[in-house]
């Protein structure tokens, strides 16, 4: 009997022991598993950031290209206007010098020919006198056909007159239809200069532009009132290209200040800041916007460049080492085993 009862014990320690054993294993191994749950999270966590750096650098590098390009379409469009401009002037003022050169040669040509008239009549005119005193019976006759004569004289020089007042008329409406284009010309470029957005910050300069419109008499065009327009729409569309150059540089500031939010570097826009209120000021030139442009530029170089490191802020405490769990004791199988107590559990 007291042999079966050692065995019933060495037993109970055994299977206690093995439990103990099974249970830390399963415990490695699920310290084990979260472990390597964790590098992977962790791993996955790089990837994930690193992919969307890469998005947001693909995103910039394709708004900068289309700023870029943006830029040269503005260009080559204000290239193209100012061509057009210097064509327009060129060809009104080569109609005008034509017609002041023909207006000069008929005119010198007419009082050539007036000269000439009136030198022959006059010599014409003496002559008769003179056939008049030496054969007053022939007097008669020649009087009459040498009046007939000057009245044919006459009138041809009239017709000439005519002629000439008739081709200065004729030069005066070709003047007027120059200017009649040149205004044609300079409406239609006001209507298009209306419809181009922005519509806010070139208020002054579209009044100017309709002021020198309404200046304008189409029944009595000056060359001065004409240029007056032309010079207040060629304001006016200065003002819209800087408008529209300054909404473009808005628009990559925006993107250059989210990120440098994104990478904690406010303080690197604080120069483009300023830039940008300097050139929406009303009296703002070209220079203004070139410093805006380049503000933007070093603070696309200044955020290109990697972030000087940080010293690192105190973190929470470290966690201290895990309460160890303790397996439960399995129960007592044997209530005659005296390793067992009163309740059934092992001692």
């Amino acid at each position: 009997m007291p042999m079966m009862t050692r065995n019933t014990s060495d037993s109970s320690v055994t299977f206690s022991l093995e439990e103990l054993a099974r249970l830390e294993e399963a415990r490695v191994r699920e310290e084990h598993l979260q472990r390597a749950t964790a590098r992977e999270q962790e791993a996955r966590e790089r990837r994930e950031a690193e992919a969307r750096r890469r998005e947001a650098e693909a995103a910039r590098a394709a708004a900068e290209a289309e700023a870029r390009a943006q830029r040269e379409r503005e260009q080559a469009e204000v290239e193209a206007r100012a061509g057009a401009r210097e064509r327009a002037a060129l060809e009104v003022a080569r109609i005008e010098a034509e017609a002041r050169a023909r207006l000069e040669a008929d005119n010198a040509a007419r009082a050539h020919e007036l000269a000439v008239v009136r030198a022959r009549a006059e010599g014409r005119r003496r002559g008769l006198l003179r056939a008049l005193a030496a054969a007053l019976g022939l007097a008669l006759c020649g009087g009459a056909a040498a009046a007939y004569g000057a009245a044919q004289r006459v009138a041809s020089l009239q017709h000439e007159a005519r002629r000439l007042r008739d081709a200065q008329a004729a030069l005066a409406e070709e003047r007027e239809s120059a200017r009649a284009a040149e205004l044609a010309a300079l409406d239609r470029r006001h209507a298009a200069l209306r419809v181009r957005p922005p519509a806010r910050g070139a208020e002054e300069a579209r009044a100017t532009a309709e002021a020198a419109r309404n200046a304008l008499d189409p029944r009595a065009l000056s060359h001065e009132r004409l240029r007056a327009f032309g010079d207040a729409l060629d304001a006016l569309d200065a003002r819209l290209d800087a408008l529209e150059k300054i909404a473009a540089l808005d628009r990559r500031h925006a993107d250059l200040a989210a990120w440098a939010a994104e990478r904690r570097r406010t303080e690197a826009a604080a120069a483009a800041q300023g830039a940008a209120a300097r050139a929406r000021a009303a009296g703002a030139d070209e220079g203004a916007l070139r410093a805006y442009e380049g503000a933007l530029d070093l603070l696309r170089e200044a955020l290109a460049r990697p972030a000087a490191p940080r010293p690192a802020a105190a973190g929470p405490a470290a966690p201290g080492p895990k309460p160890q769990i303790r397996p439960p004791q399995p129960a007592c199988t044997n209530p005659g085993d005296p390793m067992c107590g009163l309740d059934g559990r092992p001692l």
